[in-house]
């Protein structure tokens, strides 16, 4: 089952808003807010060049930026009881190397952990169609 972060973005008139409020209590506004437990505000982005389908199997990144660092996901996804592997693999210094384990989905779906995936670094998503191809394909780097 996918574990879904949600991100609440104000456009504008929102932040001046918030930091209007905090200036009127006297506070000193930031215009980074840090999150109680200490670490910085994240929101997943997912990458659409990052998907790669076989018929009934479908499989993508998502992107975080955690602590000031980037981090690659590796999701999949099968429909019409199609069995589909992923693995997350990651370049660097010019070689290709499986980074997380492999996932298992026969119609349904599920994701990597985290991965490091900052600067010097691409990660990848790669599926297999069992009941398919019986190919190994991968998604564009990020």
């Amino acid at each position: 089952m996918f574990k879904k972060k949600i991100s609440v973005r104000l456009g504008t008139a929102g932040a001046a808003a918030v930091l209007g409020t905090l200036g009127a209590f006297g506070g000193q506004a930031s215009a980074t807010p840090v999150h109680p437990d200490g670490f910085e505000p994240t929101s997943v982005v997912f990458e659409p060049t990052s998907v790669v389908t076989d018929a009934s199997c479908k499989g993508w990144m998502n992107t975080e930026k955690q602590n000031g660092n980037w981090f690659a996901q590796g999701l999949v996804q099968s429909w019409n009881g199609q069995s589909c592997y992923m693995y997350l693999e990651r370049l660097h210094n010019g070689s290709w190397t499986m980074v997380s384990s492999e996932h298992h989905v026969a119609g349904n779906a599920d994701n990597t952990g985290w991965y490091w995936d900052d600067s010097g670094y691409k990660s990848r998503v790669c599926i297999w169609n069992a009941s398919g191809s019986q190919t190994w394909k991968c998604g564009g780097a990020v």
